[in-house]
């Protein structure tokens, strides 16, 4: 998912970029050359190039290195860290997820069933040592409340971005979100709903972008639905605990909670 991100974060760069490049034209091509625009002109290019070395350094050449030297424990008893080993273990990597395209696990999930929680991750159930009519489980969900509402938003910010009124803040937040989704539209392998974790600050900061656009409209709606959010956040947040953590519950309370046929007890 780092590598999503930083497809992502590429784009914006390449954007941002590109953008100061039709600048520099644009000031070559003014016709009234203020002592600003002269100054901006003589230092593009400088600028442009040191910023391009930078990046290359600070997100490529940094990143590697953090990454290939991660290896040095786990490959000291074999001889030592070599970029040969590394290159193998990355195949092996590759290998591996590869042949998770035929699997069967009950709990896979494709990726447009994440955002609804349609399949939650079930990890633990047992009975065992527990009163009669107890149960204790572990899943792997999202907040409904959290999450549903985050994709409506998301749909709003993108809504108003197509139409030009989101801004700059519409354009990254739906890119940064695409940037950690779409690229599990093409893995063939078994997927399964935790996949969307990364992609969750991105809807709940649409979701804040939602309610400061209803603070421009009306103070106290947009007061009154921060307010029921976070109460239902909360509240399903203490609801769904025992089934996430483990904690022993009622079975007949665990019952309420499965909702269009979630397994997750």
């Amino acid at each position: 998912i780092c590598i999503y991100a930083a497809l992502g974060l590429a784009v914006l760069f390449f954007h941002t970029m590109l953008r100061r490049f039709l600048e520099h034209r644009s000031a070559l091509r003014a016709k009234e050359q203020t002592p600003e625009l002269e100054a901006a002109r003589k230092t593009f290019w400088r600028n442009f190039l040191l910023t391009g070395a930078f990046c290359v350094a600070m997100f490529i050449v940094v990143p590697a290195l953090i990454y290939y030297f991660s290896y040095y424990w786990f490959m000291k008893p074999s001889g030592g860290l070599s970029i040969q080993k590394v290159w193998n273990a990355q195949i092996n990597m590759f290998n591996y997820h590869k042949g998770l395209g035929g699997d069967t696990h009950f709990f896979r999930s494709p990726w447009y069933e994440w955002p609804l929680i349609i399949k939650p991750m079930w990890y633990f159930s047992g009975s065992e040592y527990l009163p009669e009519g107890w149960v204790t489980s572990i899943s792997c969900m999202g907040n409904p409340a959290v999450w549903w509402t985050g994709l409506l938003a998301l749909l709003f910010v993108r809504f108003r971005w197509w139409k030009g009124e989101a801004g700059r803040n519409g354009f990254y937040i739906v890119l940064a979100f695409a940037a950690q989704y779409l690229p599990w539209v093409l893995v063939p392998r078994s997927t399964f709903i935790y996949h969307y974790f990364a992609s969750v600050p991105f809807i709940i900061i649409c979701t804040v972008m939602f309610t400061d656009w209803l603070r421009g409209r009306s103070e106290r709606t947009a007061r009154l639905f921060a307010g029921i959010l976070l109460g239902a956040a909360l509240l399903l947040f203490a609801a769904f605990y025992p089934l996430e953590s483990g904690m022993p519950v009622l079975r007949s309370y665990a019952n309420l909670l499965r909702w269009f046929n979630w397994y997750n007890f």
